[in-house]
């Protein structure tokens, strides 16, 4: 059964020698792991990468093979593959970088023991196995494409403790695999992006990223909050409907069904160079992360009782795209899940003699969440639909779903729902909703 992974960015090192000689601590800080349930906690937080700059952007000529003494033809365990005397193992950064190479490409319990140029020992620990082969054998361009994405999408300009959740390919990558965050219990949401590229032998190097369902949640050190990472947006031109698309992963990214049948992630991203161009240079390795805005520690909910409506809101409201998020004076979040054959647009409708919150595209969900992550309770609900649909509560900090069935027509749902992260009204036809009851 393949898993995602569970972490989070900070500024601790680990791993690092046991028994042997310490790494410093002037570098990039790395990640620490320790399991918990069916994840992986971590804190790390990949200020930068040894031998590319993260403020200039990709400097380097060739990747971090230029005279880091670094090889993806060598295992990195031998003495060619990762060398002593020059390059990554002769500084406290470069060491950190290749504490955190280890990290994205090695198993959880493996590990390489490596010297410097003064002949002190330092063992790098495995944790998400994405390129376990390196080890003792070459790292092909796939190789190199899932662990550029695993660094960039744990890299944290500020080093900043941050839980994240991340998403792989679980036929490309079955250590990492594919879930819904909620389903292992983590409380890390929102989708932020998609990570890709090629940092480590491509000439030139090369790192990009593409805007998640939640991108709204920049956190600083993170993508979109001019940290100076030395990834940049994906923009092109999609095939299908001839628009230019700036970074948004719903529309230059193709998606996989998850194991609960019902929410989809991203397995690989491409563009079109103008319009009627077919797609070409796919990126087919990709990391998807998501995070929690409420990410500095858990909120006591006060139960104070709120009933959120949409009078304020002038008829024909319009979101602007599918990675839009609509926020009440309430602060509470309404938008729809990515659907990259769906327009994503939800509307301000009269429905019933007052305003509603509308999504009249075929197979759409309406998401509501508290936009600084903190958890609610939802009491009731006016919901339309258009033919029989189900509401889902996704609660913090367990894998624990509750659910209720909506009839066609109009529903006044009761509810007693606690410790809500989020709220998704799957409709087959349409639905809109008002008068929405919580407690936070």
């Amino acid at each position: 059964m393949t898993k995602a992974i569970w972490n989070s960015l900070g500024v601790l090192l680990v791993g690092g020698a046991v028994g042997c000689g310490a790494a410093g601590q002037d570098g990039p800080a790395l990640l620490q792991d320790d399991p918990i349930g069916q994840g992986l906690a971590s804190e790390n937080g990949l200020s930068a990468i040894n031998g590319l700059s993260a403020i200039n952007g990709l400097v380097a000529s060739n990747g971090l093979m230029t005279a880091n003494g670094l090889s993806t033809i060598n295992g990195l365990s031998t003495i060619n593959g990762l060398m002593a005397s020059n390059g990554l193992m002769t500084s406290n950064g470069g060491r950190a970088t290749v504490e955190y190479l280890a990290k994205c490409a090695l198993g959880n319990g493996d590990y390489i023991d490596k010297q410097d140029q003064g002949g002190a020992w330092y063992r790098y620990y495995g944790r998400l196995g994405i390129g376990s082969g390196w080890k003792s054998g070459s790292c092909d361009g796939a190789c190199q494409e899932r662990i550029s994405a695993c660094m960039m999408a744990h890299m944290n300009s500020t080093g900043n403790h941050v839980p994240i959740f991340v998403n792989g390919d679980s036929d490309k990558m079955p250590s990492v695999g594919m879930s819904l965050p909620t389903d292992s219990g983590s409380d890390a949401i929102i989708q932020e992006g998609v990570f890709f590229g090629n940092m480590l032998a491509s000439n030139p190097p090369s790192a990009y990223f593409v805007k998640g369902d939640g991108f709204k949640a920049s956190i600083p050190g993170r993508l979109g909050a001019n940290s100076g990472n030395p990834y940049k947006s994906w923009s092109g031109y999609r095939s299908d409907t001839g628009a230019w698309i700036d970074g948004i992963a719903a529309d230059l990214c193709m998606t996989k069904q998850l194991p609960d049948n019902e929410h989809f992630d991203f397995i690989n991203c491409g563009r079109a160079d103008y319009v009627g161009d077919y797609y070409h240079g796919y990126w087919q390795n990709v990391m998807t992360t998501y995070v929690n805005r409420n990410y500095n520690g858990a909120v006591t909910q006060n139960f104070s009782p709120l009933t959120l409506n949409f009078n304020s809101e002038g008829l024909g409201f319009r979101t602007q795209s599918r990675a839009h998020v609509w926020t009440t004076t309430s602060n509470f979040e309404f938008k729809n899940t990515v659907n990259r054959m769906a327009t994503g647009n939800l509307e301000i409708q009269s429905v019933a003699g007052s305003n509603a919150l509308c999504s009249n595209n075929w197979g759409e969900h309406i998401v509501i969440t508290k936009n600084t992550g903190e958890p609610f309770s939802l009491t009731s609900l006016k919901v339309h639909v258009g033919n029989a649909s189900t509401i889902t509560g996704y609660k913090k900090g367990t894998t624990t779903r509750v659910t209720r069935t909506l009839s066609t027509g109009l529903n006044n749902v009761t509810l007693n729902w606690d410790g809500l992260l989020k709220v998704e009204i799957r409709q087959n036809q349409g639905a809109c909703i008002d008068d929405v009851a919580v407690k936070t």
